[in-house]
């Protein structure tokens, strides 16, 4: 089967009004998600493959978006929001929807029911569905449904799988998913339903209905699903799923779309950081796999480093700054912190610096920094096993000393490289161990044992605070 194959347009149904024109895109495809939560990550990429098909098609492609919310007891408006902020923060583009509107709406499934009523009438009236103590089940005959899957090929279910006659509705004024999603895809014609394979059976059930109504088959593509790295099917009861719990992690929108798209799909070459506008011209249906695709935290956070490095000054800063808004700290010297966020590249993927928040982490760039570190971790832990007080002298006596030479440096010299190469120099002109100077130099200056090396954090902060903060460490060892 071409997987790029469009369904003709075929004649809307007449459900009591008047129907919008027929667009030019001959290709439409959505999403349909429910508001019972947060927007989960897989989720999320079922609608980015959406819309990369509906964009690799160009005027030609339609992504539309419609929120299945009669399910009332569990349906919220924040979930919706939720949804459709998570949609907005990843950059995707739609067409149709609940926010724009559109010619096929509403957008909303609860406010389609006449229309889904009629349909329930109609498949009564025919004999095609019954009333079951008041549920409406619809009859099932005993045979394969086979399909094209654009993912699976062929795909043969027999009606057994699933027990014969099932429900469709709870009562005519009350119709279920199976009847309202098959109305909804076909008075929004949509061309190509790309989902989970989790809806594989409920697809079987979907023909059966379209076969009943009479309406056509649109064609089909059922994505693997997403694993935790244990190779179980990823909760959505963990926080750590919902799309926008990334967002408030540092993630970048580029770098989890990114991510996402490649999870389960794959461009046919080595290629792994894409622009949208890139991966919309590589994608195909072709290529998507059958397999479950692992979701590796650790993974996005090495593409989102990536990202992070690619980002302009102001845009790194800006990063940083939501972050800083958050903790509900004001950021006093920009260009300081900028600095500082250059210099620890590569040692963070997100707002979290091995464990410790990013301000915390940050916090030696500032100018009137003090640390109040302990003393003692101002000794070089792997050198010796107890922190006695010659240890300390010897230490005192190595920050003394380093102090006064770093006195004579000139300030316009106090450069990453400049600094490394005088202090190595230092090192083995005063016969020194390297951990004995550079780790002192190290907590005295960020107050931290793991950081930015000290020559990078001295070139930050220069000369003046160099010296001040030599001066507490070596203080504090009295």
């Amino acid at each position: 089967m071409n997987n790029d194959a469009t369904l003709s347009p075929h004649p809307l149904p007449l459900l009591g009004k008047e129907r919008g024109k027929i667009t030019s895109a001959s290709v439409r495809v959505r999403i349909a998600p429910s508001p019972t939560g947060n927007l989960h990550v897989g989720t999320a990429r079922t609608a980015i493959f959406n819309d990369l098909f509906a964009r690799h098609h160009g005027n030609n492609g339609a992504f539309i978006i419609r929120i299945e919310d009669t399910d009332t007891e569990r349906s919220k408006p924040e979930f919706e929001e939720n949804i459709l902020e998570g949609l907005r923060w990843l950059g995707l583009n739609w067409q149709e929807g609940p926010d724009v509107g559109g010619l096929y709406g509403s957008y909303r499934q609860s406010e389609r029911v006449g229309e889904h009523k009629q349909a329930l009438e109609q498949l009564l009236a025919s004999g095609a569905a019954y009333e079951d103590d008041g549920a409406i089940k619809l009859k099932v005959e005993e045979k394969n449904v086979s399909f094209d899957d654009a993912v699976r090929g062929t795909v043969t279910v027999h009606t057994d799988s699933f027990g014969g006659d099932f429900v469709i509705a709870r009562n005519i004024d009350s119709p279920l998913f199976h009847i309202a999603v098959v109305c909804d895809d076909f008075a929004m014609q949509i061309t190509h339903v790309i989902r989970g394979e989790d809806h594989l059976h409920n697809t079987i059930k979907h023909i059966l209905i379209q076969e009943a109504l009479g309406y056509p088959r649109p064609h089909y593509a059922h994505l693997p699903l997403l694993l935790d790295e244990q190779r179980k099917k990823l909760s959505k009861r963990s926080g750590e799923t919902s799309l926008l719990a990334y967002r408030d992690m540092g993630i970048l929108p580029q770098a989890i779309l990114n991510y996402l798209a490649l999870l389960g799909w794959n461009p046919g070459d080595e290629r792994e950081y894409f622009t949208q506008e890139e991966l919309a011209q590589a994608f195909s249906l072709e290529r998507v796999q059958k397999g479950g695709a692992i979701f590796s935290n650790v993974k996005l956070s090495a593409m989102n480093k990536h990202y992070l490095s690619q980002l302009s000054n102001e845009d790194l800063l800006s990063w940083a700054a939501i972050h800083y808004e958050k903790a509900g700290i004001a950021i006093s010297e920009p260009e300081r912190l900028l600095t500082t966020l250059k210099t620890e590249l590569g040692r963070f993927a997100s707002y979290d610096v091995g464990g410790i928040p990013l301000h915390e982490a940050m916090s030696w760039h500032a100018s009137d920094w003090k640390s109040d570190y302990a003393a003692v971790s101002l000794t070089f832990k792997k050198a010796y096993s107890e922190q006695t007080p010659e240890i300390k002298k010897s230490t005192q006596a190595i920050l003394s000393e380093l102090m006064q030479d770093v006195q004579e440096i000139s300030g316009d010299l106090f450069t990453p490289e400049a600094l490394q190469e005088f202090l190595m120099g230092w090192i083995d002109k005063n016969q020194k161990g390297r951990g004995d100077v550079l780790w002192p130099l190290r907590v005295a200056l960020t107050g931290r044992e793991h950081s930015p090396g000290p020559f990078e954090v001295a070139s930050v902060i220069g000369k003046s605070d160099t010296l001040r903060r030599l001066q507490l460490a070596h203080d504090s060892l009295v």
